[in-house]
């Protein structure tokens, strides 16, 4: 109830209504700049891997040339001088999948002169590998590295995205927590108020001394003082959140119960966070990306076995429209057989990417122990921090009680006015200690939370 007074009070006579955590991360979500950048890079890798198809363009290719020969003094030659005009157009295009590689080409070539002929010649080849490269290893593996970068980097940024939702839930919690303090304080101050103008009538009544008014006007003081630094931190904060969420500042109110106690999920830590940690997932892609180069370095050590197939059609005529209807055709088959002495790059790359991949296993280790250890901790500080609540919740009621038995012994001149301002602050002591443990506690189940991965999902 005193929750909700204090949200009233801060929100006023606007008709505004307070944040829960859950509209806090929604209208983190949908205004801070952070979420903007982190879809951008995730469209910045889909990109990347278009780019890797750029292997199986066309390339079309233009080239000509002009040459004339002077055979007057060559006894053999059956011409004196011959000028020869040629001219190429070729396309050519990859194929990933397989690796083999298609050209279609068309040669025209004008002789004229002391000979008058032209050329026509169409032709198409194919060239596919059996052994190194077959099935297009080596020209799929930017593509296949660049798949698995997005996969990574959605892995990624979730991380990125639950890291930083932890620290501004944290700041959402500060929030809630001088919220609190400030109604603690403002209580104290109202019972400072109180108990300081009940000691002046009593001394007006020559019931008291002129020191007892004193120490309740000091105490009115310390209450006052220890409110105006309360509502100075409530402020910052307010001015803060508002900020990071574009809001006015009349709505940066958090409304969220701090003593709330949670029930976690149970789970077999060790085998959970083998199972499902991100961070995990992210080392078994990197080393994926590594076992994928591998494959290539090893195959790249293999000989170079190529099948060759290929048909042309050419005529040669003394016209054009000859040329081109009246050709002969011809095919040819082959292979070729290149092999690499030494091996020296390929040899380094393997024994590199190994080394990687060990290196890779080790850090997953090491990986592992650090998030369990962490998770370990964070849950049992849970456990520990409950019972405090628990503890704190008892030595409330406690300090109130001596609270009251202080005001009735004062009253009855029994006691001395300095008892009831001790009691007084130990009660409000007990509560601001209440008051931060509950904040310690929601956020290490924060910590927790995005620890095992479950902040964000």
């Amino acid at each position: 109830m005193k929750r909700i007074l204090t949200i009233l009070a801060l929100l006023g006579a606007m008709n505004v209504q307070a944040l829960s955590t859950q509209a806090f991360v929604k209208q983190l979500r949908n205004t801070h700049p952070f979420f903007n950048q982190q879809a951008l890079s995730s469209q910045i890798k889909q990109i990347e891997k278009q780019a890797t198809g750029a292997n199986e363009d066309w390339m079309v290719a233009l080239d000509g040339y002009y040459k004339s020969e002077n055979a007057d003094n060559i006894d053999t030659s059956v011409y004196d001088q011959l000028n020869t005009t040629s001219v190429g157009v070729s396309a050519t295009r990859k194929y990933a999948n397989t690796g083999g590689n298609i050209t279609f080409k068309h040669i025209l070539t004008d002789k004229s002169k002391d000979i008058g002929s032209v050329r026509s010649q169409f032709s198409v080849d194919y060239k596919h590998p059996l052994l190194r490269n077959k099935s297009g290893i080596n020209d799929r593996l930017n593509a296949d590295v660049a798949q698995i970068s997005i996969d990574k980097n959605t892995l990624e940024r979730l991380e990125a995205e639950e890291s930083f939702i932890l620290a501004k839930l944290e700041r959402f919690i500060d929030l809630a927590y001088a919220q609190e303090r400030q109604l603690i304080n403002e209580h104290r101050l109202t019972l400072a108020g109180k108990e300081l103008n009940l000691v002046k009538q009593k001394y007006a009544a020559s019931v008291v001394e002129k020191v007892d008014v004193l120490l309740q006007q000091d105490a009115y003081q310390r209450a006052n003082q220890q409110l105006l630094q309360a509502q100075q931190d409530l402020t910052l904060l307010r001015h803060e959140i508002a900020i990071t969420l574009s809001l006015d500042f009349t709505k940066a109110v958090a409304d969220t119960d701090l003593y709330q106690t949670h029930n976690l999920q149970a789970m077999a830590l060790k085998k959970y966070l083998s199972d499902h940690a991100r961070v995990l997932k992210i080392n078994a892609l990197t080393q994926k990306t590594f076992k994928r180069q591998l494959q290539s370095f090893k195959d790249k050590s293999k000989a170079k076995l190529d099948l060759n197939l290929g048909v042309s059609s050419a005529g040669e005529h003394g016209s054009y429209s000859d040329a081109f209807t009246r050709q002969s055709p011809t095919w040819k088959i082959g292979l070729g057989l290149s092999y690499p002495l030494g091996g020296i790059e390929s040899n380094s790359n393997i024994n590199k990417a190994n080394i990687q991949l060990l290196n890779l296993k080790q850090a997953r280790q090491e990986q592992w122990l650090n998030l369990y250890m962490q998770a370990k901790t964070l849950k049992e500080k849970i456990g520990l921090l409950e019972q405090l609540l628990h503890a704190n919740q008892t030595q409330i009621d406690i300090a109130k009680a001596r609270t009251t038995e202080e005001k009735k012994r004062y009253n009855d001149s029994n006691g001395q006015a300095s008892f009831v301002i001790n009691a007084q602050n130990n009660e409000q002591n007990a509560q601001l200690n209440y008051a931060q443990v509950a904040k310690n506690y929601q956020k290490t189940v924060l910590k927790f939370k995005a620890t095992v991965d479950q902040l964000v999902k």
